[in-house]
This record gives C-alpha cells, structure tokens and sequence, in this order.
C-alpha cells in the first residue's frame, strides 16, 4: 500500500514538472529589442563618437569613443523630441552632451544655461 503511494506521488510529480517549466517558460516574454543610436562627427572633431543604447523603446546608456577607444559611460535621457542628454558618469559638473538626430553634437552648461556646438555627426538608428 504504501510502495503505490509512493509510486503515485513520484508519477504526479513527474508529469506535472514539465507543465511547470513550460509555463515559467511562457511567462518570460520575447527578449527585450535592443536599438542603437550612433553619432559619429564628421566635419571636426572626427575622433568623436557617440553610442546609445534603447530597449524596448527606453533609452538605456550610453558610450562615448574618442580615437576608437571607450572613453567614458553616459547616463541617457530624452531632451525633447529630437535631442538625447548624455551625462558623463562621474563628471560633477553640470554639463552634458546634446546629441541631436539632425546631427548636431552640443556641450550644454545647465548652470550658465549654454550650450556649444562640438561638431556636425552622422546620425544612424538600427
């Protein structure tokens, strides 16, 4: 009697285990679609570089290059329709980079309220 419990248990637990996977599994999702936006300056400045990361339609973070090499981690945000606020991480100062879609790269101060165009970029989104 109690070799058929037993055997009864293990059987339910062994048919119900791929039920629970299989469900766990649907509940995940389709993985997360990630984008980029690059600029990368073309008239001065040419070692210039910029690249932001968006999932699922959020902006994420962001790199900046200069002569092909990392150099520094962006904190990303929207300003506006058309621009992206990129703070360097560990920069105390007020200031980020505008990058706009037109292909305006900017300095903004936010303390002095103003910005300086670093350069005209090329502008790719995929």
């Amino acid at each position: 009697m109690k070799r058929a419990i037993l055997l009864g248990l293990i059987t339910v637990a062994i048919l119900a285990a791929p039920t629970t996977i299989a469900s766990s599994r649907r509940a995940a999702g389709p993985p997360p679609v990630t984008k980029t936006h690059q600029f990368r300056c073309t008239d001065r400045n040419q070692s210039l570089y910029f690249l932001v990361y968006e999932n699922d339609g959020t902006l994420d973070r962001g790199l900046l290059y200069v002569e092909n090499m990392q150099s520094g981690n962006m904190t990303v945000e929207w300003a506006g329709t058309n621009f992206i606020k990129a703070k360097v991480n560990g920069n105390a100062a007020n200031v980020a980079f505008l990058l706009g879609r037109d292909g305006n790269v900017m300095v903004a101060n936010y303390t002095t309220a103003t910005r300086v165009r670093v350069c005209h970029a090329s502008y790719v989104y995929r």
